[in-house]
């Protein structure tokens, strides 16, 4: 009898062991699933508007009848839609592929326009340059080329909604525009604060004269610098993504320990006194893996 009592006093305490760790994992699950990216967000709300965006290019084609220069239109636009809606849900798996929902923003934005829903089109036009600005900046012959070709590119797209009338394109091209200088207005302004508000406490949280920071507001590549790719790794992570020590140890599978002991050698490189100070003087700059 006590044996059996044993035997089941043990099967009970292994599965309240086993449930104990299921509810834990559940809760780490639950836990992640509250601390979102920014971008995910995005995806999530791209993924509801495509998806009925896909059904609608295959309920109401007539619409289009004689009207978009989109080839095989019956085809073509609802096979557009569905892969970006696709696309969506691996980008909410995946936020770190910006490049995928730039795509994704720029294509639709064509494909909008070229089905008479223009304005949408430069909506998401202007997004995607939007995104291209936060996740690189805009700073650099090569940023800026890349801008400029996109601007001409979709200007060339909006000729497609000629067949529309006159007036629909040459207002497309005018709001295409009018966001171009309202973000451009933006970036100045974010740029000017920066500059008003960093110079103030820099010479008091930056010590070291050996590391040459780039301008307020430009992209600032961390693999120009004196430290391992591992340091940039936790400097990126840390500073642009707000990460705490811990979540980039399990991210980095490193542990805690060195992860500190590798924050403490990138502060004595620019010369900071501790993490918070690092973080003001960079908040001022795009931070880039590239």
């Amino acid at each position: 009898m006590y044996i059996f009592f044993l035997f089941f006093l043990q099967i009970f305490v292994l599965q309240s062991v086993k449930s104990r760790d299921i509810l834990v994992l559940i809760m780490e699950k639950e836990k992640k699933f509250k601390k979102l990216e920014p971008i995910q967000y995005l995806a999530s709300g791209g993924f509801v508007f495509l998806l009925i965006a896909s059904i609608c290019s295959i309920i109401y084609q007539e619409d289009w009848s004689g009207t978009t220069l989109i080839p095989y239109y019956k085809i073509v636009i609802p096979a557009v839609n569905w892969i970006s809606t696709i696309v969506c849900v691996f980008i909410f798996f995946f936020p770190e592929k910006h490049i995928f929902l730039i795509f994704v923003l720029l294509l639709e934005a064509v494909f909008s326009s070229l089905t008479g829903i223009e304005s949408l089109g430069v909506f998401l036009f202007s997004l995607a340059i939007v995104l291209i600005y936060l996740n690189g900046g805009l700073s650099g012959k090569k940023q800026k080329i890349t801008i400029v070709s996109l601007y001409l590119g979709f200007t060339i797209a909006l000729l497609g909604t000629l067949p529309y009338g006159k007036a629909r394109f040459l207002m497309a091209v005018g709001c295409t525009y009018f966001f171009a200088s309202g973000f451009y207005c933006i970036i100045l302004t974010y740029t000017k604060k920066l500059k008003a508000l960093i110079p103030a406490i820099q010479q008091e949280l930056y010590i070291s004269k050996d590391v040459h920071l780039p301008k307020p507001g430009e992209v600032m590549h961390l693999k120009e610098y004196g430290i391992s790719e591992r340091q940039q790794l936790i400097l990126y992570e840390s500073m642009a993504k707000n990460k705490t020590y811990g979540e980039i140890a399990m991210k980095t599978k490193l542990s805690l320990s060195l992860v500190k002991k590798e924050m403490n050698a990138i502060l004595q490189y620019f010369g900071c006194r501790n993490a918070n100070s690092l973080k003001i003087v960079l908040s001022q700059f795009v931070l880039s893996m590239d």
